[in-house]
């Protein structure tokens, strides 16, 4: 992802809604949307794309959240030889089947 120049004049109104968030209820934080909107109505911004917010959003929330403690950043690093280990993800599905919910 390539940082948008058209977007450096509105970061800090951005992280602005993004900090205000790591306060308010679940239902009350804003979407990129709501974000985008506020932007425009707010600031003008009708020249940025819904994509460059939610791209921009996307990584800042995270790092709002980790710096604000709501989110611990872990990272394992795992060191194999090739083609020594493989790994394979299972997983299980509910479907309804001639009426019957089956695994």
């Amino acid at each position: 992802m390539r940082p948008s120049p058209r977007l450096d004049p509105f970061k800090p109104a951005i992280d602005a809604m993004l900090v205000e968030d790591t306060t308010a209820p679940r239902k009350q934080r804003h979407t990129v949307r709501r974000i985008l909107a506020r932007l425009i109505e707010e600031h003008g911004a009708e020249e940025l794309s819904y994509s460059t917010v939610r791209d921009y959003v996307r990584v800042r929330r995270a790092q709002i959240d980790v710096e604000a403690g709501r989110r611990v950043e872990v990272f394992v690093p795992q060191e194999h030889a090739p083609a020594a280990e493989a790994e394979v993800d299972f997983g299980e599905v509910w479907i309804v089947l001639n009426g019957v919910k089956t695994k």
